[in-house]
């Protein structure tokens, strides 16, 4: 499992990761301070997908820092989530 940098929220916060596999990639989003449907929302706008097409929402409470895999999962506060 290979880390990205990890980021360090100011305050605790909810924070949302999107999931999109598409072939040959998939797409991660992270959100923070936001809704679950104002994250897809924007998710939605930023990256075009198909009407029928599925990804994974996973959210977190009170995140203080984060770091996202390559697997598609979340390093929250120091541990795996």
């Amino acid at each position: 499992m290979q880390n990205q940098i990890a980021a360090y929220l100011p305050t605790p916060s909810p924070v949302i990761l999107i999931v999109y596999p598409k072939e040959p990639y998939q797409y991660l989003a992270v959100f923070v301070n936001q809704t679950r449907q104002q994250a897809e929302e924007l998710f939605r706008q930023k990256y075009p997908i198909d009407p029928q097409a599925t990804y994974e929402v996973k959210e977190y409470q009170d995140v203080e820092s984060y770091s996202v895999t390559e697997e598609g999962n979340l390093l929250v506060n120091g541990s795996y989530k």
